[in-house]
């Protein structure tokens, strides 16, 4: 759950981002700074860290960051750990992503499956929905293990129920009222 602080961030660094006229770039860059946090979960313990001196942890961010031709992203992380939020960066990437979604006209939009779905999975039904309702999609897959298969999206508050459970239900339906006609 983002705290205020954490929204805060993430529309400090919106503005910032509107005004360099790089919004979508910034979200990318925020992706790739949580994908490293994945990829060495010791660079993530690094800059958040109340041990190191900050001094330490503004170089390595210059380091690792500084060649990223978006000139507030690494000011904006030295912020981040100044005010000792890079254990919250995850909250602040999803309120940022919010703001770009919204801003670059993207609907987001849940999956949910039984199962997890694969990548490719994911690709071909969200190219799918886009070009169904003629939008622009980011979405987002969560398991249900109650669903016996198939798949059920929520966007905007529609939800697409292709899940097994429903033809079964609307099967049932179906021959509930053929049996009763007779």
């Amino acid at each position: 759950m983002n705290s205020l602080a954490d929204e805060k961030h993430a529309e400090a660094l919106f503005e910032l981002a509107q005004a360099e006229g790089k919004v979508a770039d910034y979200e990318t860059a925020l992706q790739n700074v949580l994908h490293d946090f994945a990829m060495n979960p010791a660079l993530e313990s690094c800059l958040s860290s109340y041990a190191l001196p900050k001094e330490d942890i503004y170089h390595l961010i210059d380091e690792i960051y500084g060649k990223i031709p978006l000139k507030s992203l690494t000011s904006f992380l030295k912020v981040v750990v100044n005010h000792h939020r890079m254990d919250h960066f995850k909250d602040i990437e999803a309120a940022y992503r919010r703001l770009a979604n919204a801003e670059l006209g993207i609907k987001e939009g849940l999956v949910y499956s039984a199962m997890p779905l694969s990548k490719e999975e994911m690709t071909l039904l969200q190219k799918t929905l886009e070009n169904k309702l003629q939008v622009k999609l980011e979405l987002e897959n969560r398991t249900e293990p109650s669903l016996l298969g198939g798949v059920r999206v929520a966007i905007d508050g529609k939800v697409y129920d292709g899940t097994l459970n429903t033809k079964l239900e609307a099967l049932r339906s179906r021959l509930l009222a053929e049996g009763e006609k007779q």
